[in-house]
């Protein structure tokens, strides 16, 4: 008799939610890969969110809209999807689920952001305001927004008390600041090169970034000068700032790069003749495979169910594990 009551008020309850449009938005049952594309690289047409499987098959549009979304970003659940668009008159953060229904802007008054990515938890974004060209937080309903620190291109530490991004503080580089302390630290800060695109991995031992070498495009971009030294790379660092190495060099453009859920592998964009193609490299093999072939492809994230776990883990405070799985 017991469990013929709670099974009724759980049909009551589902019936309740759905009167009141607040069924939980469901998560890709494999792993997927998000990304913007434009298909039709002639014309100037707009760009969609499409998802992929992590072979590059399964291609899926998830937007279908005429305006410039791109910047897609899992939440922590994979239940949703941050992007960026121009939908409605300049660029601004959206959040839809993950079967690209329910799209809605963040934010009620509108500014130009970008950049979004979300807190561990699930709770929070951070984001990039063009206006004061500083880093922002917020609660997921757009409340509550904080100026945090002046840059750009924020990515969120796996425990949730830092956050790296792009800075010209002392010399153009990536720093990190600390969300309790409020104190910053330089990660890398190079001479001659631009840094950005950078993206904590999963395991929160490493960051990429992309590294744009300023000579080496003088001399042959500007002067013709033969030298066989990349342009653009993607590179990893510890999150230390040691033990930087370059991944990824092939002497074309190079960008976007994004973490496989295991933190073994890298999806990164590339230009190919006219086109730009996601492409997927071990870091054990440091093999490179080509998982797109039509369009322009580009700003990538890749969301592994296997990966989230069901029940709570020793490194996750119970509060955080529970806000993930609510998301």
């Amino acid at each position: 008799m017991k469990s013929i009551r709670v099974f009724i008020l759980c049909c009551v309850t589902s019936i309740v939610m759905l009167a009141m449009g607040q069924v939980l938005a469901e998560a890709p049952a494999t792993a997927k890969i998000v990304f913007a594309s434009k298909l039709n690289v002639k014309v100037k047409d707009g760009s969609d969110i499409y998802i992929i499987n992590p072979d590059g098959s399964g291609r899926v549009n998830l937007t279908g809209h005429n305006a410039e979304d791109s910047e897609p970003t899992w939440s922590p659940s994979g239940r949703h999807i941050l992007f960026t668009s121009d939908r409605d008159g300049g660029n601004d953060i959206y959040r839809m689920k993950a079967d690209g229904t329910d799209v809605r802007r963040i934010f009620k008054k509108w500014a130009n952001r970008s950049n979004p990515v979300w807190s561990p938890d699930g709770q929070q974004i951070a984001y990039y305001r063009e206006d004061e060209r500083a880093i922002y937080i917020a609660d997921i309903d757009g409340k509550n927004g904080e100026h945090l620190v002046n840059g750009w291109h924020p990515t969120w530490s796996p425990d949730g008390t830092e956050i790296a991004f792009v800075s010209l503080a002392g010399g153009f580089g990536i720093r990190v600041i600390d969300l309790k302390t409020r104190l910053e630290k330089v990660l890398v800060l190079m001479e001659r090169v631009l840094l950005h695109e950078p993206v904590w991995s999963p395991d929160g031992t490493k960051i990429a970034f992309t590294r744009f070498s300023i000579l080496p495009f003088i001399l042959k971009g500007l002067l013709g000068v033969k030298d066989n030294t990349p342009i653009h790379t993607i590179d990893i660092v510890n999150s230390d700032g040691t033990g930087m190495e370059t991944v990824v060099a092939d002497g074309e453009q190079v960008s976007d790069p994004a973490w496989s859920p295991h933190s073994d592998a890298l999806i990164y964009s590339r230009l190919d003749g006219k086109e730009r193609h996601l492409f997927k490299i071990s870091l054990g093999s440091l093999v490179s495979e080509q998982i797109t072939h039509a369009g322009n492809n580009y700003s990538s994230d890749w969301f592994d169910p296997a990966i989230l776990p069901v029940e709570p883990q020793s490194e996750l405070h119970l509060t955080t594990w529970s806000k993930i799985k609510a998301d």
